[in-house]
């Protein structure tokens, strides 16, 4: 399997769970940004660029279900993938974050086995589809 590599942000109020992920995540050689809630997330994806979002739910100041919301407003944030990390174990949160636009929905703390996987499919899609919009606006 081809490796992949992106920025990302890892959105989460718990500065441990932060730390493991963005550890795990520069292993793969991923840059990755830190945000403590989800105001900093938005201010940091206004002013940068990444390609995909580890997200928590439940934070201080703004939650996961208030991102996911801004996010889908703005056509420009809509097409970040977003990957939901949360302790919240109810099956109504993880619907409730994939019928807001997430793309996937892991259990903290993420098996670092299945959050590579998933966070190597998430850019993969990502990338095949910012390549197809380039390769139509060539054309067009």
């Amino acid at each position: 399997m081809q490796k992949i590599t992106g920025s990302i942000l890892v959105v989460d109020d718990n500065a441990v769970i932060c730390q493991i992920m963005k550890s795990a995540l520069e292993q793969k050689n991923h840059q990755v940004t830190l945000a403590a809630n989800g105001k900093e997330a938005l201010d940091l994806m206004e002013t940068g660029f990444f390609d995909l979002v580890l997200l928590d739910i439940m934070m201080p100041e703004m939650n996961g279900f208030q991102v996911l919301e801004y996010m889908a407003k703005d056509p420009e944030l809509a097409k970040i993938p977003v990957i939901v990390v949360s302790a919240d174990s109810q099956i109504d949160s993880a619907v409730r974050c994939i019928q807001l636009g997430a793309e996937d929905y892991l259990m903290k703390p993420p098996n670092q086995t299945l959050l590579h996987t998933r966070v190597n499919t998430s850019l993969r899609k990502k990338f095949l589809h910012d390549y197809e919009e380039a390769h139509r606006a060539e054309m067009a």
